[in-house]
């Protein structure tokens, strides 16, 4: 969440945003050292409606609403049900101008906040998936060897994406035979993520002495599951605080999470190579008709390196 403060003139006196869970919200770091004289009949902008309840921090509508500001403005209304329209409602009884933003940016606010919405608007997990593939669709050799298909570019670009989800899944063929490490290596970016190994048999722990996850990941960050249900996964890691997770391998297991229709958000890269036959990353996924086929949304691309990502 981000804010902007405006003078009475429309001119920007300060911005702020919340850096993470406990610290700040968005307003009151962005009114850090403003004075009321400043603040007279100032516009204030930001993401989310300003939360109503006092939490691990003030309730930033509260603080508003003893403000001389004029009016407030914010993206998306609040689904936490201690918040949904009760901000709103705080600072319209303090005599402000309250505005819900409607513009053609409202698409990219939902898709802002989309973790946060789902997990309120659900009570579940939100899961990405991540595919790094050739041209013809491969994520490996037929050997099982999949390093590296995609750019130095891409691998740095999964590196920021790992930071934006609470945790990695994998099963534990990718941990045997990949041995990744599975942690965040970012230049600007330092946080501890946490990881899931789906694992029925137990091998992943008779080899744990030689494998890079222990070694990263402290074992508090360590979930193995042994279970075969997917949505009891999902509920029991929800359980555990964990609120995003994104699936990086393999192909079984992203089959596995789109037959079950768990996916909310595809991050696929593509590099400009053709493996032949190999192991493709839907090798598990059938449908029968074209009328079954798997349409997506929002799609947008950029590019790494060589590679396509969308």
């Amino acid at each position: 969440v981000g804010c902007v403060i405006l003078s009475s003139h429309g001119e920007p006196l300060a911005k702020g945003h919340h850096a993470r869970y406990g610290h700040a919200h968005a307003e009151i770091e962005a009114l850090q050292g403003l004075t009321n004289e400043q603040l007279k009949d100032a516009h204030i902008i930001v993401t989310l409606e300003p939360c109503a309840h006092d939490g691990k921090t003030g309730s930033c509508a509260k603080k508003l609403a003893t403000l001389p500001i004029r009016k407030v403005t914010f993206g998306l209304i609040d689904p936490n049900p201690l918040v949904a329209g009760q901000g709103a409602q705080i600072l319209r009884a303090a005599g402000i101008e309250v505005k819900e933003y409607e513009g053609v940016l409202k698409p990219d606010l939902e898709e802002l906040c989309e973790e946060f919405l789902w997990n309120q608007r659900k009570k579940k997990i939100f899961v990405a998936l991540k595919v790094a593939q050739s041209l013809d669709g491969k994520i490996a050799l037929s050997t099982g060897d999949s390093q590296w298909i995609t750019s130095l570019e891409s691998r740095e670009k999964v590196h920021e994406l790992r930071a934006n989800y609470d945790a990695v899944l994998i099963g534990k063929n990718t941990v045997l035979v990949d041995n990744p490490s599975l942690n965040i290596r970012h230049p600007e970016i330092k946080k501890y993520n946490k990881v899931v190994i789906l694992d029925r048999s137990g091998e992943v722990q008779r080899h744990r002495e030689e494998l890079k996850i222990f070694k990263f990941h402290a074992p508090e960050n360590i979930f193995i599951m042994s279970e075969t249900n997917l949505p009891q996964i999902l509920s029991k890691l929800y359980e555990q605080g964990i609120r995003s997770l994104m699936i990086e391998g393999g192909g079984q297991i992203f089959s596995s999470f789109l037959k079950a229709d768990l996916v909310q958000r595809l991050h696929v890269f593509t590099a400009p190579v053709i493996l032949g036959a190999g192991r493709g990353w839907t090798e598990g996924f059938t449908i029968n008709s074209m009328n079954e086929r798997m349409q997506l949304q929002s799609i947008k691309t950029a590019t790494f390196g060589q590679d396509q990502y969308t």
